[in-house]
């Protein structure tokens, strides 16, 4: 006689499927009514009432080298977090890119006239579906939710989650893309961070002695770009902001680099004292 049969459920997650799901049927929504035009002419006037440099400076933390850059602070206490974030910036990257290049379609400066909307920064005409800025938003504020605590990933989530719907719109508020390319691209980085979180707890590679090291070169390695030679993010409205973030990132991981080396010299010190 056997016993009961044990069957192992896999209960749903809603920090995994919610936002994508929702991100989807929001699409359906928009397509249903007919409301992408609408909805971005709407949205895109939201500059007149902050000014053409708020929206450059938010728009900019959704530039991939600049997000990579601030998890520059981040490396030393948690390398597995930031490790995580790589893996996600490269999936994210061949999502946008994947669906981008064979899509083709139009920005809103290709389908409207110029005087209908306005434009922050670079006017930019194809490659529209989906926006690789809110991938990315949404990209790396998933990955640092997945690998929080409960009890902090409910305290973090509405600031996290608000700031990368905030890039998100900046990118219809710029007059960049439309509201259907920023959803897709929510998605799409979210998902691409449930993916990534899930492969660097497989193959933990960043948290080894080597992987933090190399993690640390690369991220510094952005930060200088971002500081000296990075003058492509298409919105000069921000540059003083990009320099201002790239040395804050730098001093911070300096300063823990510094206190490393002061520990280490510390414990050697004591050695020799005691003996």
């Amino acid at each position: 006689m056997t016993g009961p049969v044990h069957v192992r459920t896999r209960r749903w997650n809603p920090w995994y499927w919610d936002l994508p799901l929702a991100a989807v049927a929001a699409m359906g929504a928009i397509l249903l009514l007919q409301a992408n035009r609408p909805l971005f002419l709407g949205f895109n006037r939201l500059s007149v009432y902050t000014g053409d440099e708020v929206w450059a400076c938010v728009t900019i933390l959704g530039d991939a080298l600049i997000a990579l850059m601030l998890f520059l602070p981040l490396v030393r206490r948690w390398p597995d977090l930031v490790w995580a974030g790589l893996l996600t910036g490269l999936l994210a990257t061949l999502f946008v890119h994947g669906l981008k290049h064979p899509l083709h379609l139009g920005r809103p400066a290709l389908i409207l006239p110029k005087e209908q909307f306005h434009v922050i920064g670079r006017t930019y005409y194809s490659l529209a579906f989906p926006s690789g800025h809110a991938a990315t938003g949404f990209a790396f504020v998933g990955v640092i939710l997945l690998h929080l605590s409960n009890e902090w990933r409910y305290r973090l989530a509405g600031p996290l989650l608000a700031l990368a719907g905030l890039i998100s719109l900046s990118r219809i508020v710029v007059g960049a893309h439309w509201p259907l390319d920023v959803l897709a691209g929510a998605a799409g980085g979210w998902l691409a961070a449930v993916l990534g979180t899930f492969w660097a707890r497989r193959w933990p590679w960043g948290s080894t002695p080597t992987g933090r090291r190399w993690l640390t070169l690369i991220l510094v390695g952005c930060a200088l770009y971002a500081l000296l030679l990075h003058g492509n993010t298409g919105y000069p409205q921000a540059d003083t902001w990009r320099h201002i973030l790239a040395l804050l990132c730098l001093c911070g991981v300096a300063y823990q680099l510094w206190m490393e080396r002061r520990s280490r010299s510390g414990i050697g010190s004591d050695r020799i004292g005691v003996e």
